[in-house]
């Protein structure tokens, strides 16, 4: 379990070499709303992406949704004492966008929290970075986001910004960070790297869920850990779950995502080759996009 987040991020930029028609289809549906977010939420196009924004009084949540193609979606959370980026964008146009976004609000930019999408944060001007130490060795040489980064610019040329922190604020699973006057409690996730928690809002934030898109599930114990999480937001009764390449969603998804992920456990134990287990996926979610995902988890789980 130590390696697959890079052992993962490699498969995908292997796919990723490949035609652009065969990256995952990921699309951006319309923002999924709990039923029990006590925010208002206004909405604001810009001239690549679009951003929606949820304002609980003291506290306002920015969702940026990139509209790259790669499904890009990063969180500036707003308080009376300033701003906090969450996450960053491949793309070195849609990176300039969340920076003159982020400048339009007129307040600092207090701090960073970066993992998957760290590209550009030289952008951003001098705010720390706050991440794992097994985030910072991602972007190092060989690491998986370094890996990626440069399949990227295989498949997108210049458009990728290349620009990887070499360093951070290193924080560990269980610290409390406080930024602009805002926690940000770090939760372990597994792959070794860090999901957040937003007490303030309710909110957690995790790479990847997206209710109607395959996840990669390298094995049954990857699959029992992410059993484990969703029932652990069902309990927690988050109101919205932030991904990188998803709008914001609900407890619904959550409920949904928990079935799919028992589904396929039961999938994986009844059929013995990957040719089976993928014809019975596809049977179970007809709909279901990211079939570059799917065919990743049959290569784990069926190596």
């Amino acid at each position: 379990m130590k390696n697959f987040k890079k052992i993962a991020l490699c498969t995908l930029a292997m796919a990723l070499a490949a035609p652009l028609a065969s990256l995952p289809q990921v699309h951006t549906p319309s923002v999924a709303i709990a039923a029990t977010v006590q925010s208002t939420v206004s909405h604001q196009k810009l001239a690549l992406g679009e951003v929606t924004i949820y304002n609980y009084g003291g506290i306002k949540l920015h969702a940026i949704n990139t509209k790259d193609v790669l499904a890009d979606e990063c969180y500036v959370l707003e308080s009376k004492d300033g701003l906090v980026l969450l996450e960053s964008s491949a793309f070195k146009a849609n990176v300039q966008e969340i920076n003159d976004y982020i400048k339009s609000l007129n307040k600092p930019l207090e701090g960073i929290f970066l993992s998957y999408h760290s590209n550009g944060y030289n952008a951003y001007g001098n705010a720390p970075i706050y991440a794992t130490e097994s985030a910072v060795a991602s972007w190092g040489d060989n690491g998986g986001v370094k890996v990626l980064t440069d399949n990227f610019v295989q498949v997108f040329g210049d458009a990728v910004d290349t620009n990887l922190p070499q360093q951070a604020t290193i924080v560990k699973t269980g610290d409390t960070v406080t930024v602009a006057g805002i926690d940000f409690r770090i939760l372990p996730t597994m792959d070794e790297d860090y999901s957040l928690e937003i007490p303030a809002i309710n909110t957690v934030y995790r790479h990847m869920l997206g209710s109607d898109v395959h996840n990669i599930l390298p094995n049954i114990a990857y699959i029992d850990g992410e059993i484990a999480d969703m029932k652990a937001y069902q309990k927690k009764g988050y109101e919205l779950i932030l991904t990188s390449h998803y709008v914001p969603e609900g407890q619904e998804a959550v409920a949904t995502k928990l079935s799919y992920l028992e589904k396929v456990k039961e999938l994986a134990l009844a059929n013995k080759d990957k040719a089976d287990f993928i014809t019975a996926m596809k049977s179970a979610f007809p709909n279901y996009l990211g079939d570059n995902y799917l065919q990743m988890t049959a290569d784990a789980l069926y190596r």
